[in-house]
């Protein structure tokens, strides 16, 4: 389970092998050995003692935002992998292999973009894709064109990536209510799916680290200080399956409160209380719904470290090939 610490004044403590939630008056007790991460955001605090029992658990800490996007997490010393991975990382950057892997990953993301778009039109009488799918095929039939390192492609791969991303909401904004994708929400969609993003980075870059990958050097989006760059290039592939329909799941179904669940600060749309409720709800269930993948049944959070191992692989050279996620409906 999670701890999800984001009320003002709440505090996580320790006693013995058990957590300690203090919200005002209210105690609540959770044994360690059943929490497998922590989120703390907003005016809210933890323990030193608790931060030790959840290393001596293994167990993720993560620090977010008030629009649920993680800055800073707790590790142990000894993180995953080996320095090799990590070298292999900078080495193999210039290489045509690593060109070939991050045109599969844009391949992925417009592919799950499709195949979401195919399944929302297939339930909707008087609603037509079509004209923007067909564009958004014909513009993957680019990539097997394209040659040269990644630096001498990055441009038009982003191009694609911008010209299917922009499609692809137009589609949605015809069944949804909002106008545009917006990272400063001034929308209750914008603000869930935001919202959810954080969460499926967090879980993204906990799969990175744990199979050695340094988050901070990625191959699409250029190195910039600050910029988890590994973590926005390997991400790209599981927005669609995961977050993108939880959230709008949460819309179809009409589970939106529009005046309970988001308030306002500083004219950007955030969710409160019962908001972030729902939308952590949605995308853990998400992140645990089962599915056939690759002659097994298994998660969508084990797919996502499942696919940080297999890109590790090919950057050893154990792999010939990155094979990305892609979610068929």
């Amino acid at each position: 389970m999670q701890l999800i610490i984001d009320q003002f004044g709440m505090f996580l403590g320790k006693k013995g092998s058990r957590f300690i939630l203090k919200d005002g008056n209210e105690k609540k007790e959770v044994a360690a050995e059943n929490v497998s991460q922590i989120i703390i955001s907003t005016a809210s605090s933890i323990s030193t003692n608790a931060i030790r029992l959840a290393i001596e658990y293994g167990i993720d800490i993560v620090y977010t935002n008030y629009f649920g996007m993680p800055y800073a997490r707790t590790y142990p010393c000894k993180l995953g992998g080996t320095t090799l991975t990590r070298r292999m990382q900078a080495t193999k950057y210039p290489s045509i292999k690593m060109a070939d892997c991050v045109k599969s990953v844009v391949e992925a993301k417009v592919r799950n973009q499709i195949y979401m778009l195919k399944s929302l039109q297939k339930t909707r009488e008087n609603i037509n894709f079509e004209d923007s799918v067909n564009s958004m095929e014909k513009l993957l039939e680019k990539l097997p064109d394209m040659e040269g390192s990644i630096d001498e492609i990055r441009e038009d791969l982003l191009g694609i990536e911008g010209y299917a991303g922009n499609q692809y909401f137009y589609c949605l904004s015809q069944i949804l209510p909002f106008k545009e994708r917006e990272h400063k929400a001034k929308d209750p969609f914008n603000a869930m799916l935001n919202y959810g993003y954080g969460m499926l980075y967090s879980e993204v870059e906990k799969a990175c680290i744990l199979a050695g990958l340094d988050p901070f050097l990625g191959f699409l989006h250029t190195d910039r200080y600050g910029k988890p760059s590994m973590v926005l290039d390997f991400i790209e592939e599981f927005r669609q399956p995961i977050v993108d329909r939880a959230v709008i799941t949460l819309f179809v179904r009409k589970q939106v409160d529009e005046e309970k669940d988001f308030e306002g600060i500083s004219n950007v749309l955030i969710l409160s209380k019962s908001g972030k409720e729902k939308v952590v709800k949605a995308v853990m269930e998400r992140l645990h719904t089962k599915i056939e993948f690759r002659g097994k049944k298994v998660s969508f959070s084990s797919i996502v470290k499942r696919q940080a191992r297999l890109f590790v692989k090919v950057l050893l050279g154990e792999k010939d090939k990155y094979e990305p996620f892609i979610y068929r409906w």
